[in-house]
């Protein structure tokens, strides 16, 4: 109850209590009734004064403490009619005023933050004090992967690493906090960074291959054309012995560089509109072929749902070639491989020796290659062409199960 309640309860009693006492001495002491009536007056003279100096300035800062209390900026005091009084409430309105102009700046300042960090193509990750996710913007939504995801709760804070995932996609973590209340708050910064580095492989690696390419096919062609010469001047079986193998080697050489050659110039898909399953449907008899050498066999698991993609047929069939000749090798003999389709979606599974966690994250590097006479080329030509295509993939080997899947997302 406030103050000014109890001071209307006080003047009620007081103004009740006159009132009996008036009709009580109205007949029998008429002195003492003139007399009630001015104590009447003189004490409501004073109530009103003690109201307007007294109760109605406490009151006023009363409610000013509650607005503070219920953290109301749009409410200011009335002034109360006595200066000392006016002085606070004219203070109080400017305190009020500046609170809600800096409350103001401050929701301001905090929605333009939120909408930076929601359209920044950077993720953030905000954790607990604990180190458990919070949230996350919608870029970190999109990149962070189980894998990513691990790699990135175990950084230390204050610490930054460079990460590259098993679908060649390269991330650069930051593991940071600020201060809040007093308390430091982690969070990570996650900034992909697979473009910049593609694109700089890729100029690197050109620049080299068409180098060398031109330099090997020029001495190649000579010493080809001179070779033929000798051949057909020489006689005996020896000699053409010699240079039949002198000849088959330079060609290998020339065969070996071109290869290299082919990476580099990969042309820019002609997209069209294709249905994904018949175009798997199309390769099935010459990759039927291909496992049947390795008795392998294959299997088809297409839905029948539509699976409109935008391809360009001739590269995609290249992609699948390739992906299905690296699963018989890691087959050998007598496996398994799966290719399935869905919406969207396109994956080639096998049971063979699997990826270890070691080499995973080095499968798409340019040039990189378990395989003793490997050159690196398939999986780096697979990634050219997917890129261009704007798809998104994972190879990976499950280990629940110890099956590979190398999964296609189309855009």
């Amino acid at each position: 109850m406030r103050l000014q309640h109890y001071f209307l309860i006080l003047t009620i009693v007081v103004v009740a209590l006159c009132a009996v006492l008036m009709v009580v001495t109205f007949k029998t002491h008429p002195s003492l009734f003139y007399g009630t009536e001015v104590v009447l007056c003189l004490v409501l003279a004073f109530l009103v004064f003690f109201y307007r100096r007294i109760i109605r300035p406490i009151d006023s800062l009363t409610s000013g403490m509650e607005l503070l209390r219920d953290q109301d900026m749009s409410t200011t005091l009335a002034p109360s009619g006595q200066k000392e009084t006016d002085e606070i409430v004219q203070t109080f309105n400017a305190l009020i005023t500046r609170l809600r102009n800096e409350h103001l700046r401050m929701d301001e300042q905090n929605s333009f933050l939120n909408l930076l960090i929601n359209a920044s193509p950077m993720g953030v990750v905000q954790c607990d004090l604990s180190g458990n996710i919070t949230t996350m913007n919608p870029a970190a939504e999109r990149m962070l992967t189980p894998s990513l995801k691990e790699t990135m709760l175990q950084l230390p804070l204050g610490n930054d690493t460079t990460v590259r995932l098993s679908n060649s996609q390269i991330y650069h973590l930051s593991h940071l906090s600020f201060l809040d209340r007093g308390y430091q708050h982690p969070f990570f910064l996650i900034e992909s960074l697979t473009s910049e580095v593609m694109k700089a492989e890729k100029h690197a690696y050109e620049k080299v291959i068409r180098m060398i390419a031109h330099e090997v096919n020029n001495n190649v062609a000579g010493i080809v054309s001179t070779l033929d010469i000798i051949q057909t001047e020489l006689s005996g079986d020896t000699a053409q012995e010699a240079l039949e193998a002198s000849r088959e080697r330079t060609q290998k050489m020339a065969e070996f560089v071109t290869r290299f050659a082919n990476v580099v110039k990969v042309p820019e898909p002609q997209l069209t509109l294709c249905d994904l399953s018949e175009e798997v449907e199309t390769c099935h008899s010459f990759l039927e072929g291909l496992c049947q050498t390795h008795h392998i066999r294959l299997t088809l698991e297409l839905t029948d749902e539509a699976t409109p993609v935008h391809l360009d047929t001739t590269l995609f069939q290249q992609v699948l070639v390739n992906i299905v000749k690296n699963a018989i090798e890691s087959i050998g003999d007598k496996g398994e491989i799966k290719i399935e389709t869905h919406p969207k979606t396109l994956t080639i599974t096998d049971n063979g020796r699997g990826i270890s966690p070691e080499v995973a994250p080095h499968l798409f590097t340019p040039f990189y290659s378990t395989k003793p006479q490997g050159q690196g080329l398939g999986l780096l030509l697979i990634r050219d062409i997917l890129t261009k295509h704007g798809c998104t993939f994972t190879l990976l080997t499950d280990p629940n199960d110890g099956l590979t899947r190398f999964t296609i997302v189309f855009p």
